[in-house]
């Protein structure tokens, strides 16, 4: 299942309601770690990624009182930051991703989908304004598109397979970022 939040209390609390025990979960974005804190106890293992200076201060309490958690400064749109994680997990149950909520949804869907794409969860949550603005503006017209999927939430069917699909999918990347 892949869900979409805006308001950060909402988002905080499906990541409480989704996440599971014992899930291994990748967490873009947890900045300080309030949302972190919502779910750290059931997780086999938490990764967290975020490129803020103030990340790495803010999160030092947590990473003591969790000892599964991992803390990984560095920013999700590179490949470099991809393979640290690798290094820790080839895969995870639930991946959320929460880069500021802003209304423009390029980047954050991106990242969600290059990060699905190679850690294939089961379930995903990704906070952003714009993307669910665009969402509840939509309506499909076109009835030859699939309404239901057999995949376990990061959109196998489409072909985005690792790792010939990241290496696709890594060559668009160098289109907005420098890899």
């Amino acid at each position: 299942m892949i869900s979409l939040a805006y308001e950060v209390k909402e988002y905080r609390k499906l990541l409480e309601k989704r996440i599971e025990d014992d899930d291994i979960v990748i967490e873009i974005g947890p900045h300080v770690g309030r949302s972190t804190e919502r779910y750290a106890e059931k997780t086999k293992l938490g990764i967290l990624v975020d490129k803020s200076a103030q990340s790495r201060e803010g999160l030092k309490n947590l990473l003591k009182k969790f000892p599964q958690l991992r803390y990984i400064q560095g920013d999700a749109r590179k490949f470099e930051t991809v393979k640290e994680v690798l290094s820790l997990t080839k895969g995870c149950d639930f991946l959320a991703v929460d880069m500021g909520g802003g209304r423009y949804p390029d980047t954050v869907f991106k990242v969600w989908a290059v990060w699905s794409g190679v850690f294939k969860p089961k379930n995903s949550i990704i906070r952003n304004r714009g993307l669910a603005e665009f969402v509840q503006k939509l309506k499909i017209d076109d009835n030859t598109l699939k309404r239901e999927f057999t995949d376990s939430g990061w959109l196998s069917e489409w072909g985005r397979k690792t790792p010939y699909a990241l290496k696709k999918q890594l060559d668009e990347f160098k289109f907005w970022v420098k890899v």
